[in-house]
C-alpha cells in the first residue's frame, strides 16, 4: 500500500521534490533515475521490494504470495487518486493520507473508528532508537558492502 499511495519519506532521498512524487503516477512502483540503475545502487523500486523480500520466506513456509496491492486493477485506481487536489503539493498531508484511507475504511467496514498514528518506517517501529541505531547503519552504501561481501 505505500507504493499506491506514496507514503515514503521523501526527504530520504535528495532527488525526490514533492513536484516530482506528485507529478509520477508509477513512482515507487517502477521507481526512478535513468537507465538500468534507477535511484539507487543498493535499493530497487519499492514494489519490486515488496515482491523480492517476501519470495525467500514465503517459499521455506511453503506458502504462495500475494499482495492485493500488487494487483493491476488496485494499482489503475491508485493512478486515479487526485494526489494534488487531496494534499495541495504539502508533504505532510500526503504522509497523512494513508492513514486516513486506512482509518474511513476500517470505519464504513466495522463502525469502529481506529486511531492514526503519524507516518514511520517499519524499522524505526521495530525497536527503540538506541537500538536502531546501533543495528541499522546509516550510511546506504554499508549495506552495498554487506550484500556484496555475502555474494560476490
Amino acid at each position: 500500500g505505500d507504493e499506491n499511495l506514496k507514503d515514503y519519506p521523501i526527504h530520504e532521498n535528495h532527488e525526490l521534490t514533492i513536484r516530482s512524487v506528485l507529478n509520477n503516477q508509477m513512482l515507487y512502483q517502477e521507481g526512478w533515475g535513468v537507465h538500468a540503475i534507477k535511484h539507487s545502487l543498493t535499493y530497487s523500486g519499492g514494489q519490486s521490494r515488496g515482491h523480492v523480500r517476501s519470495s525467500a520466506p514465503v517459499a521455506a513456509c511453503g506458502f504462495q504470495g500475494f499482495s492485493p496491492f500488487a494487483l493491476p486493477n488496485v494499482i489503475e485506481v491508485a493512478e486515479g487518486i487526485p494526489f494534488i487536489e487531496l494534499t495541495d503539493w504539502k508533504e505532510d498531508r500526503l504522509y497523512a493520507l494513508k492513514g486516513e484511507i486506512v482509518r474511513r475504511g476500517v470505519q464504513a467496514v466495522t463502525g469502529l473508528t481506529m486511531p492514526t498514528f503519524e507516518k514511520r518506517r517499519f524499522q524505526r517501529g521495530a525497536v527503540g532508537d538506541e537500538t536502531f541505531a546501533s543495528v541499522f547503519p546509516t550510511d546506504p552504501l554499508e549495506y552495498r558492502r554487506r550484500f556484496l561481501k555475502m555474494f560476490a
